[in-house]
């Protein structure tokens, strides 16, 4: 499986982190995001704020096996007082991430190796996702950038299914899918069995595939984190196997 890996998550986190307040100001706190219909401008920004903070607390708490460190509580806030929580937020998630380097250990929720990289990708790929999510709400859009965007359909992986946080329950779906993600000239193989997902280096050759989705790096990361349906990507075989990877 051929992916690009981004080693410098600090600076994808503040080029869209930039973009992301670039279109914040707060006559449209209030407005909702056609990609987000549950939430608004605001309440995008104070989910991120949150993931900052329980980022900020991963990355120094102690690495202690069995012990879950808890999300922190939702963050409140109201007008003009957004804007100064998401900055402060950002504040500390960059000065932590500088602090940390992406070997040094820390807790994770997800079932991957217990590093500061986790952290970094994470709050990365959720401002870029958020990014878009936000510009779509002030009609000017740009695609998650390529390397970023296919980091984003690796976390749906190696992170988010194996824990369960999928879209709607898919308990007999069974099939061998492939993504290619054709800017970024990366391939992912999944196969689903009775609804667990397993993401292959390569399938057997003698396997046929039941679906098939090609499309930009950011088509496909978007429509796996459920802002896009998958038909804006050239999708042969069954669609509702691509529907069983949607997560968030």
């Amino acid at each position: 499986m051929a992916k690009l890996r981004i080693t410098d998550y600090l600076t994808e986190l503040k080029t869209e982190a930039a973009g992301l307040r670039s279109v914040c100001e707060t006559e449209v706190l209030d407005r909702v995001a056609p990609s987000r219909p549950d939430t608004t401008v605001a309440g995008i920004l104070l989910d991120l704020a949150r993931l900052y903070r329980w980022a900020v607390e991963a990355l120094f708490a102690p690495t202690v096996e069995d012990e879950d460190l808890p999300e922190p509580p939702p963050v409140a806030a109201a007008g003009p007082a957004v804007l100064d929580v998401f900055d402060q937020s950002l504040a500390a998630v960059l000065d932590a991430i500088e602090s940390r380097p992406a070997e040094a250990p820390a807790w994770t929720w997800a079932p991957v190796e217990w590093r500061a990289e986790f952290w970094h990708r994470r709050v990365a790929v959720a401002t870029g996702i958020a990014r878009w999510d936000l510009q779509m709400a002030v009609g000017a859009t740009a695609p998650v950038p390529v390397a970023l965007a296919a980091e984003a359909i690796t976390e749906v992986f190696e992170a988010f299914l194996p824990v369960g946080a999928r879209r709607g329950a898919h308990p007999e779906t069974s099939g061998l899918v492939q993504l290619f993600a054709q800017d970024a000239d990366a391939t992912w193989f999944v196969r689903l069995r009775q609804g667990r997902v397993a993401l292959l280096d390569q399938p057997d050759a003698r396997t046929e595939l039941q679906s098939r989705a090609a499309g930009s790096a950011s088509d496909i990361a978007l429509a796996l984190w459920g802002r896009l349906p998958f038909g804006i990507c050239d999708v042969v075989g069954d669609e509702h196997l691509l529907q069983a990877l949607r997560v968030e």
